[in-house]
């Protein structure tokens, strides 16, 4: 059986556990370049039938790439699983199997034929319509209507929000009702399961877009044309390109129109030191296919393409890991195009340590590094008028308007943004931080032990306290037992490291007792505690834990329990 990475799992975890939560909502899964959505993917098609053998599902896509790459995901986790395609483009219209992987243009008019379905998986759910409009949302409208009214939709994607920044469960109409789980860039490179992208000194901005109109979010192409067709610029920009990525193996040019893209690659072609193609809207699907078997070749192959020029084609459903090199000569305003084109070069590949990431335009100084980017909320919208929730500045996710704590994330929300796009322009880093915070240890004096309450009628929580310095402030984590899913698990985690040979508890205040109870054994103690800051530099997260006996144990601190927020607030034990 194909084992799921820790994050894979997780992801599938919580997910179910939104579910739960929310069995009339629509989730979207928020799981960045890398994380492997198309075994996520799979692994929760086999799960949903293995649990319930009647479940009908659809996956549904735009393209062509990703149906074939996620069923062939599927039939690698599942050998035998009850799968068809539905796909003009695969050569296959089947509308029985149990499991149908389509796309979207052969499946959208059919959902007449399909009878029940059960569960509609949308892969790259970004382009779904929040305005109840489209294609997507007229084949959703008509499964309801032929099938079942209960369908439920889960949408996939590493960028939850439209092409002009609005989160995807905000406008008139919006399918999806918020994230149930998020899978982050950060996570994935702290892990090595992501390349960093980096740069070189200064790339030369050559490509100046303050004339080019702007229509819908982003740069009008028949202008932007205009402003990089220059051949003076071309030829500049791929003296850069040569310059700089002479010892790179495998480059991916992104081009504006297929007239740019034609002069770039003659330009290219012109220097005689690279083997180079393109690929375009108007390339037959034959030597499209072609093409890229030959880029994906190694970089000593005699028949590999090693540079590959491309317009609005190689965005998404592209899995090149080897492409060590993106150079950027189509600016955008797009936070989403911008960060699927960034994705093409994070991904791992034998010998890659990272992909140089070479910005001719403006792109990476307006919007900033791509990790940072994330979506916003919908502004000026009439329909929003007296709604008696707020969106979560960090999740994006509803929360009813009173409060000052996401009850999904727990990130603080203002009443306000000040920011209307939710990401800021960079110093031109295509990356912010991606190398973890040091690691740092403490060697800890004494624990405090502490029922710290909920806020909004939230469940309460354990608070420990770890005092390492009289002159500061203590490390504080909490600990839940008397929350759901993920919070729950990692209490009950805690629980089975430090007090193994006692009952779970099933409240805060039953951990209490037992921790203080002699009959009960005694808590293990740790002497050192290794601990990071959060990405925001503000606390501290402990991270691991180090016992063992020694002259200077720590002390338990005498608790009592904590009855107010503005107690549990000022709580100062020294």
């Amino acid at each position: 059986m194909y084992k799921l990475r820790n994050y894979q799992e997780r992801t599938l975890t919580e997910l179910y556990d939104w579910l739960n939560r929310h069995p009339d909502g629509n989730p979207v899964v928020d799981a960045c370049v890398g994380a492997g959505k198309s075994i996520i993917i799979a692994e929760f098609c086999r799960r949903a039938i293995e649990q319930y053998p009647q479940t009908r599902i659809v996956m549904c896509v735009a393209s062509k790439e990703l149906c074939q790459q996620n069923l062939d995901k599927l039939r690698a986790i599942w050998p035998e699983a009850p799968a068809g395609v539905c796909s003009a483009a695969l050569g296959q219209k089947d509308v029985e199997s149990q499991i149908i992987f389509a796309t979207i243009g052969s499946i959208a008019k059919r959902a007449h034929e399909l009878g029940t379905v059960n569960l509609l998986v949308v892969d790259e759910c970004h382009n779904v319509n929040t305005d109840n409009a489209g294609m997507y949302r007229t084949f959703i409208s008509n499964l309801k209507e032929f099938g079942s009214p209960y369908l439920c939709v889960i949408g996939f994607t590493g960028t939850p929000f439209r092409g002009d920044g609005v989160w995807l469960w905000q406008g008139k109409d919006p399918l999806f009702k918020g994230t149930a789980t998020r899978v982050s860039m950060d996570e994935l490179l702290e892990q090595g399961y992501l390349a960093p992208l980096i740069i070189d000194t200064a790339t030369p901005e050559t490509i100046d877009t303050t004339n080019v109109k702007v229509a819908g979010g982003d740069y009008v192409i028949k202008d932007l044309e205009g402003a990089v067709i220059d051949p003076t610029i071309i030829r500049s920009t791929v003296d850069d390109m040569f310059t700089r990525g002479g010892e790179r193996n495998k480059w991916l040019v992104f081009c504006v129109t297929i007239a740019h893209a034609q002069a770039v690659l003659d330009e290219i072609k012109s220097r005689g030191t690279i083997k180079a193609s393109i690929v375009t809207s108007k390339t037959r699907a034959s030597l499209r296919d072609a093409i890229l078997l030959d880029y994906k070749l190694p970089h000593e192959h005699p028949d590999g393409i090693d540079c590959l020029v491309n317009v609005a084609c190689l965005t998404t459903g592209f899995d090149a890991p080897e492409t060590d090199l993106i150079a950027l000569l189509r600016p955008t305003k797009s936070p989403v195009l911008y960060v699927q084109i960034a994705g093409r070069g994070m991904r791992i590949a034998d010998g890659k340590k990272d992909c140089l990431w070479l910005d001719y335009t403006s792109t990476t100084r307006d919007l900033g590094p791509v990790n940072l980017i994330k979506g916003r909320n919908k502004q000026n919208s009439t329909t929003e008028q007296g709604a008696p929730f707020k969106y979560c500045p960090d999740c994006g996710n509803p929360n009813p308007i009173h409060l000052d704590e996401c009850q999904e994330c727990g990130a603080f929300m203002p009443s306000d943004s000040k920011d209307p796009h939710g990401f800021k322009a960079g110093q031109a880093m295509p990356l912010h931080g991606f190398q973890a915070p040091p690691e740092e240890w403490f060697d800890v004096q004494q624990i405090g032990y502490y029922k710290h309450p909920g806020k909004n009628g939230k469940p309460p929580t354990m608070r420990i306290d770890y005092f390492y310095s009289e002159l500061e402030e203590p490390i504080s984590e909490w600990k839940c037992f008397e929350h759901e899913g993920f919070a729950l698990r990692m209490g009950c985690q805690w629980w089975t490291d430090h007090m193994p040979h006692a009952d779970m508890p099933f409240t805060v205040d039953e951990a209490l007792e037992t921790i203080h109870d002699p009959s009960q054994g005694t808590i293990a103690l740790p002497t050192r505690i290794m601990c990071q800051r959060d990405p925001q530099g503000k606390f501290w997260q402990v991270k691991k834990y180090q016992y063992g006996n020694t002259p200077n144990m720590p002390k338990v601190i005498s608790y009592k329990p904590i009855t107010s927020q503005s107690e549990a607030d000022d709580l100062i034990p020294f």
